[in-house]
């Protein structure tokens, strides 16, 4: 029996490749099963360090301020009897109109009640312009309305994406206890600049403060155009206390600072993902190696019936993609599983399975044009045959 003659660029033609390559899956149906559940072995740990770094490169691309050098950002560690002289030099700034905007928080560290477990978090209470000024994206849910920063409204939160309620299965529309409070997950937010996993209305907490105790820490973002500016502005707020619990910069050095940090308490997540790509890829590389070179009595054997080189390359690529493909479906399938086991592993991105779903890709064109050249290109068919 011989090959039929199609117009390659046919409808037909297409068609038949792909009926060839589904029944050459099907007729090696465990070594296929087998070849679909070790690529999916490799692509599952390179879907989770890919996405690992995803959430580092988004959380810089978030937290980076829209204009660095116009932002002051002053600090001030206090403890709670002092919040009313805070509270007051705030209002004399607004008032005054030292501010040309300006978004504040509070924030303090306190044990929280999440379906009958209780955690250690952070409670970040914010102003109605901080985000804005901050910089966050929301990730699921809504974001506080005007009527949630009016004291007397209903008690809602948003949960930091990655934080520890988020990462525990807490989700919007839960309810958790903060301080004797029942509050509603209003929405998850990506806000990597703030203190603590939780954020409320700043209303919320600022009219019963002195119940939570402890020291706590005000964070003042508002604009300034020149690096002396920050300091003007703290020394305003406290001209008794410059040096000494305050803390004046510019947008530009925060973000140095920041960055710094973060690099290096990342360094070692972003070498560990890299070396998981490296030894993942090479796993992957191998056993895609493996199957085409298997394939060269069968492609012998289709040369004998009227099958060109071309054809055969063209067979063998889509044969390939195809238990590539399936095998990504049985990652995505199990990420969920894996990651849950993972302390700190995120909900998977799009662009991320897009990545490794075009390094597969790419992967077997290239594989699969050098390994079929390399065995098959200069022998004839009696050769491979004979082999």
């Amino acid at each position: 029996m011989h090959y039929k003659r199609f117009d390659t660029e046919g409808e037909a033609f297409t068609v038949f490749l792909l009926k060839n390559a589904w029944k050459y899956i099907i007729y090696h149906k465990y070594n296929s099963l087998i070849l679909i559940i070790a690529l999916a072995l490799g692509f599952l740990f390179p879907l989770l360090a890919v996405n690992d770094i995803n959430d580092l490169i988004r959380d810089g691309e978030v937290s980076k301020y829209e204009e660095a050098s116009h932002i002051a950002v002053i600090e001030y560690l206090m403890q709670y009897k002092d919040k009313e002289e805070m509270e007051a030099a705030l209002g004399n700034c607004l008032k005054e109109g030292i501010f040309e905007a300006a978004g504040y928080f509070l924030s303090k560290g306190l044990t929280v009640c999440a379906k009958e477990a209780f955690y250690a978090s952070g409670i970040c209470a914010i102003s109605e312009s901080y985000l804005s000024l901050a910089g966050y994206e929301l990730v699921n849910g809504a974001a506080f309305s005007a009527e949630d920063y009016e004291e007397g409204g209903e008690k809602v939160c948003l949960l930091e994406y990655g934080g520890v309620l988020a990462r525990s299965g807490i989700e919007v529309g839960d309810t958790i206890e903060i301080a004797g409070s029942i509050y509603r997950v209003k929405g998850i937010v990506r806000a990597p600049r703030t203190y603590g996993g939780i954020l409320i209305p700043y209303a919320a907490v600022s009219t019963r403060s002195s119940e939570l105790g402890g020291r706590i820490q005000y964070r003042i973002l508002t604009y300034g155009e020149t690096e002396a500016r920050p300091t003007q502005i703290a020394g305003r707020l406290f001209p008794h206390e410059m040096g000494n619990l305050i803390t004046a910069q510019t947008g530009v050095q925060e973000e140095e600072l920041y960055y710094d940090s973060i690099w290096t308490v990342n360094r070692y997540r972003i070498q560990r993902a890299v070396m998981v790509i490296v030894f993942a890829g090479i796993n992957i590389l191998f056993l895609l190696v493996g199957m085409i070179a298997r394939e060269k009595y069968d492609m012998a054997v289709r040369t004998a019936l009227g099958a060109s080189r071309k054809m055969l390359w063209v067979e063998s690529l889509i044969r390939n993609l195809l238990l590539v493909l399936f095998s990504l479906l049985l990652a995505l399938l199990f990420y969920p599983l894996v990651s849950a086991m993972i302390t700190k592993a995120r909900s998977l991105q799009l662009r991320t399975f897009l990545q490794v779903s075009v390094i597969g890709v790419v992967l077997v064109f290239l594989i699969d044009s050098v390994v079929l050249f390399v065995c098959y290109g200069k022998q004839d068919v009696a050769r491979l045959l004979k082999g």
